[in-house]
């Protein structure tokens, strides 16, 4: 193990709550040292799809955005974190705009709105449908820009807490060796839990393999609830089988694209919330009425020509340019023909508790995002996991630099 390294906050994760924690953090102090397991743009933020959540209408309102995120979680959540989320998402907007962010927006400068399952006002705010890509860019740019020092391909083998010292010990495997950094306070932002059945079949040895937000918060005796709760995203491709497993952005539900059976009946509102859309698939599929594939796989028909239809011709191409851009490469014209999908694992709704200061039961040791559990209850709307990181990454980064001022 190479020389023990001092710092003062410990962040675990670089995706949008990692680099905000640090970010905010950095108005603080300059000792920070943000670590992630991959490359520095590799994080689930990067590959998010659909867009943002925000109340900006004249005719919407937080409390409106709360009600639906509260009636999407089956009133589960935690109603102190929900109301964090969507008080603080106006002024999120502002913060990811003032660091370079560019939203969609028309020939008027307004903000192009869509709506999604669950959502009573169109509130999503998307950048083409390439959103967290173009959100991570301007947040990488503003972390090295900060001087922060950031520790690439480096697994977190295990955190522990010294009672004598009242410091945090996290040990690193970077490049096959082996780093020991005591810090005073430690955030996990390391997005969701790698459930069984998708670790399942992964060969995995010592070297690679690194514990998830959740494993580290329980070894170290924070709380954590309902960590085996997932959110499946109800429109994962099946066919073409070339992309199997790409999810459908929900927008283009909101767009108008149909859910239906082998027959080309509608099942099912297809605005409804996630795991709503995921139960009736699966209920479909069981009764005989989807598609079975060759190799033996179900699914039911997502109507995209619809939003063609709805909207008139070009508008996937202009509006889901990646989207397009993906079924074009298989030869497959989503203009003109329906795709098969089927619920896929998703999110992780479960997690490490945390209070309204993302502070876990454990002093000094602070979480955000998805490895959290609380801000959603039951079940997820789309556009509030990017709100979620950026709400309480930035609150953990502020949070944790006061209380490593006041030890």
């Amino acid at each position: 193990m190479t020389k023990d390294k001092q710092t003062e906050i410990v962040i675990i994760g670089a995706g949008g709550a990692g680099c905000s924690a640090a970010i905010e953090a950095s108005a603080y102090t300059k000792e920070i040292v943000l670590l992630t397991k991959n490359d520095f743009s590799d994080s689930k933020t990067f590959n998010a799809q659909g867009g943002i959540q925000a109340a900006i209408l004249p005719e919407d309102s937080t409390d409106n955005h709360l009600e639906d995120t509260l009636r999407a979680g089956n009133y589960k959540n935690n109603p102190a974190l929900a109301r964090i989320l969507t008080s603080r998402a106006p002024q999120t907007i502002k913060w990811l705009e003032s660091l370079g962010i560019q939203f969609d927006r028309d020939d008027q400068q307004k903000y192009k709105l869509k709506t999604a399952a669950g959502i009573s006002c169109p509130r999503v705010l998307s950048c083409g449908d390439t959103t967290g890509n173009k959100i991570v860019r301007p947040l990488e740019k503003t972390v090295k820009s900060l001087g922060i020092e950031v520790k690439e391909k480096a697994l977190v083998k295990s955190i522990k807490k010294n009672s004598k010292t009242n410091r945090f010990q996290v040990v690193v495997n970077v490049a096959g060796k082996e780093e020991l950094i005591i810090a005073k306070s430690v955030i996990i932002a390391t997005g969701g839990l790698l459930p069984k059945e998708k670790r399942a079949g992964l060969d995995l040895n010592d070297h690679d393999y690194a514990p998830d937000g959740v494993e580290l918060a329980t070894s170290i005796g924070a709380e954590v609830k309902n960590a085996d709760l997932i959110q499946y995203h109800p429109t994962g491709v099946v066919i073409p089988r070339a992309l199997r497993r790409y999810r459908i952005p929900e927008v283009v539900r909101g767009c108008g694209a149909k859910l239906t059976d082998k027959n080309g009946n509608e099942f099912v509102d297809s605005l409804a919330t996630r795991n709503k859309l995921t139960a009736e698939i699966v209920r479909i599929c069981d009764a005989g009425l989807g598609v079975v594939t060759e190799d033996g796989y179900k699914g039911v028909w997502l109507t995209i020509p619809d939003v063609e239809k709805n909207h008139g011709k070009g508008y996937i191409k202009d509006n889901f340019p990646s989207m397009y851009e993906k079924f074009s490469k298989c030869n497959y014209n989503i203009n003109e023909k329906p795709v098969l999908v089927y619920p896929i694992v998703h999110y992780s709704l479960g997690g490490i508790c945390i209070n309204e200061n993302s502070e876990t039961t454990i002093s000094g040791l602070f979480a955000a995002g998805e490895t959290t559990y609380g801000v959603h209850g039951e079940d997820r709307l789309m556009g509030n996991s990017l709100l979620d990181i950026f709400v309480f990454g930035r609150i953990a980064g502020t949070s944790a630099a006061k209380y490593v001022s006041a030890i």
